[in-house]
């Protein structure tokens, strides 16, 4: 029921994302699955891709995506499209461990996704958004993010949707 609610919500916050290139994520270690999503956002017209880790310290590539089109194994074993045809999203979902109250986010220790927000901020096009999803569990009071990590736009949990708080820097 959970994921079910947390599915709702970011569906609820998102609406219409026809038009939308949305990087979204393969679920691994209990992170929540976001589906029926990628097949709805599909369906509407956006276009999909998934993150691919091409070497330590580096942002993430992102590569466009449908569900059905065949995966192969990435890096630790995380399917990654066999296709490779590179997506610049304007809509990021990202997947939290650990999350504040003002959208910063708790990763694995890898920097993938800060890295990748700090790229795709410095590339001369639009920002894209990030939205974080997490469990309520992962709600942390007391959270010092490092000088290198992005706040994120928002962060949806099963219960409810944090904003990020007005003044909070990306």
């Amino acid at each position: 029921m959970a994921n079910e609610a947390l599915v709702a919500r970011l569906d609820a916050l998102l609406g219409d994302v026809s038009g939308e290139a949305i990087a979204l994520y393969w679920p691994i270690r209990g992170e929540p699955s976001l589906e029926p999503l990628p097949q709805r956002w599909a369906e509407a017209g956006a276009r999909l891709a998934l993150p691919v880790v091409d070497a330590p310290r580096t942002p993430l590539r992102f590569v466009e995506w449908r569900p059905g089109d065949p995966t192969v194994p990435g890096v630790w074993g995380i399917p990654r499209p066999a296709a490779d045809r590179a997506l610049r999203p304007t809509l990021l979902i990202v997947p939290c461990v650990g999350f504040s109250a003002d959208g910063q986010r708790l990763g694995y220790g890898g920097g993938f996704y800060d890295r990748s927000l700090a790229a795709l901020d410095a590339d001369g096009l639009p920002a894209p958004r990030a939205i974080g999803v997490a469990w309520d569990e992962a709600f942390l009071e007391d959270f010092e993010p490092l000088p290198t990590d992005r706040a994120l736009d928002a962060v949806v949990t099963p219960s409810r949707a944090f904003p990020r708080r007005a003044g909070t820097a990306r």
